[in-house]
C-alpha cells in the first residue's frame, strides 16, 4: 500500500492506525529542528527566532574542538612527545620521545643526517615504538630547534669538526632523557645516519656500556668525524651497518668498517643509491630487518 502523501495532516493526527504510516519525510518534518534553513525543504514559514543561537552552542562544542587539536594523550603507545633537553655545555635541543607502556623497556636514541633534523626518524620511531622500543629523536646543535647556543643562533654549515664532535653531548643529553623516562640505562642502543651514524660510533667509543649501534650511511669521515680508526676501538659489541649499493661512498665505507671490526658486524645493502633515513623511504622491509637485528640484543616485549 502507498503512502498517503495527499492525506489531510489532521485527519492522519486523529488516526492512530495511519498515523505509523507517515512518510520518513513527514516524520523527519515533525522532529526537524525549529530552524528557519528548514524551510526550503518542507515550504513551511518557520521563524528564523526559533534557530539555536551560536553564543549557545559555542560552550557545548568548545570542549570537543580543543580535545580534537590536542589529539590522544603521549601516554598511549603510539603517540610521542616534544621534549627541550639540555646538553652538558648548555645548548638547548629540540626532542622527542616516542614512550611505550610496558616496564623498563629497551631504548633507541635516533640521530640524523647532515642538514636533517629529528622528523626524518619518525616512521622508524613510530615503528620501533610499535616493536616495543622507546625511543627518542634529538635535533642536534645547529638543527632544527637547536639552533640557538650561547644566546646566538648558529647554522651547521659553519661548524668545524671541533664544532661537530661538540654534538657528542647532545647524544648524551639524548640517552639521559630515555633513562629519565624509565628505559632500562643498561639496554640503549644508538642508531645514526651519515654523520649521525659517525657520530653515534664515536660517543660509544668513549661509552662502554652502549650495547649495539646501527650506522645507516656512514662513511669513513664526515666533516672530520671519522670512523675507520674508531670500528676497531669499539670493540666486539654488535654493530650493523646499512647502505644503499648506489651511495658509492657509504657503501665502499661500510665494506671498510666491516674489515676493521673486531666483533660482530654485519651488512644490509639495498638496492638504489637512497642515502641515510632515505633508505627508509625507499625500502618497504628495512625498518623491520634493522629491529630484526637488534631484538636478541635488547629484548624488546613485542
Amino acid at each position: 500500500m502507498g503512502f498517503p502523501m495527499k492525506t489531510d495532516r489532521e485527519t492522519l493526527a486523529s488516526d492512530t492506525s495511519i498515523r505509523f504510516r507517515v512518510s520518513g519525510v513527514e516524520r523527519l518534518r515533525r522532529n526537524a529542528p525549529r530552524c528557519g534553513s528548514w524551510r526550503r525543504f518542507f515550504g513551511n514559514p518557520i521563524p528564523e527566532t526559533r534557530c539555536p543561537k551560536p553564543g549557545r552552542i559555542l560552550p557545548l562544542i568548545l570542549p570537543l574542538i580543543i580535545l580534537a587539536c590536542r589529539g590522544p594523550s603521549p601516554q598511549d603507545g603510539s603517540l610521542h612527545e616534544d621534549l627541550v633537553l639540555k646538553s652538558s655545555d648548555g645548548v638547548s635541543l629540540g626532542a622527542t620521545v616516542y614512550p611505550v607502556k610496558e616496564p623498563n623497556p629497551p631504548g633507541l636514541v635516533l640521530v640524523h643526517m647532515l642538514g636533517a633534523d629529528r622528523r626524518t626518524w619518525g616512521p622508524f620511531a613510530e615503528r620501533a615504538q610499535r616493536s616495543g622500543y622507546m625511543c627518542v629523536a634529538v635535533d642536534l646543535r645547529g638543527h632544527g630547534d637547536s639552533r640557538i647556543i650561547g644566546g646566538q643562533q648558529v647554522s651547521y654549515k659553519n661548524f668545524t669538526t671541533e664544532d661537530w664532535l661538540a654534538a657528542l653531548k647532545d647524544i648524551e643529553a639524548a640517552r639521559q632523557a630515555l633513562i629519565e623516562h624509565g628505559v632500562n640505562p643498561k639496554n640503549v642502543a644508538l642508531v645514526g645516519a651519515s654523520i649521525g651514524a659517525n657520530l653515534v660510533l664515536n660517543y660509544a667509543v668513549d661509552q662502554n656500556d652502549v650495547p649495539a649501534i646501527v650506522l645507516v650511511s656512514p662513511g669513513l669521515d664526515y666533516k672530520g668525524v671519522k670512523t675507520d680508526t674508531q670500528i676497531a676501538a669499539y670493540g666486539k659489541r654488535p654493530c650493523l651497518l646499512v647502505t644503499s649499493e648506489g651511495d658509492s661512498y657509504a657503501a665502499s665505507s661500510c665494506a671498510t668498517l666491516k674489515k676493521a671490526a673486531s666483533g660482530l658486524c654485519e651488512i644490509r645493502e639495498y638496492t638504489g643509491s637512497a642515502h641515510g633515513t632515505n633508505i627508509f623511504d625507499a625500502s618497504q622491509t628495512a625498518i623491520d630487518e634493522v629491529l630484526l637485528w637488534l631484538k636478541p640484543i635488547l629484548n624488546p616485549s613485542k
